[in-house]
């Protein structure tokens, strides 16, 4: 699976359990397969819940996952916030700068 594509991994999954049921009977192998294919920043979560059906391991990835989406949002937004902190404090620096350098040529 791809970084976030819970979407079109869960789907995919539960097309192939269709086509192969044998391959993820019972439940417990279905579930123990479901996560194999999640990323590792999901899978170690969703397997220390120990979820007992498909649903509720899919349940568990799905919060993981928009969990995991929200904090690199707000990571960004607060890289982004400093960034423009950083960008004010040194322009007001600079100006300082340049009007004691124009203040002493003039006296």
């Amino acid at each position: 699976m791809k970084w976030m594509d819970i979407d079109g991994y869960t789907n995919r999954f539960h097309k192939l359990a269709l086509l192969c049921p044998r391959m993820v009977e019972p439940e417990a192998v279905k579930v123990e397969q479901y996560l194999r294919g999640l990323t590792k920043s999901i899978r170690g979560d969703v397997t220390s819940s120990q979820p007992a059906t498909i649903n509720d391991a899919v349940r568990l990835a799905y919060q993981l996952a928009g969990q995991l989406i929200q904090d690199k949002a707000d990571e960004a937004t607060e890289v982004e916030k400093r960034k423009g902190e950083g960008d004010r404090g040194s322009r007001g620096d600079n100006r300082r700068e340049h009007n004691r350098r124009h203040n002493q040529r003039r006296g």
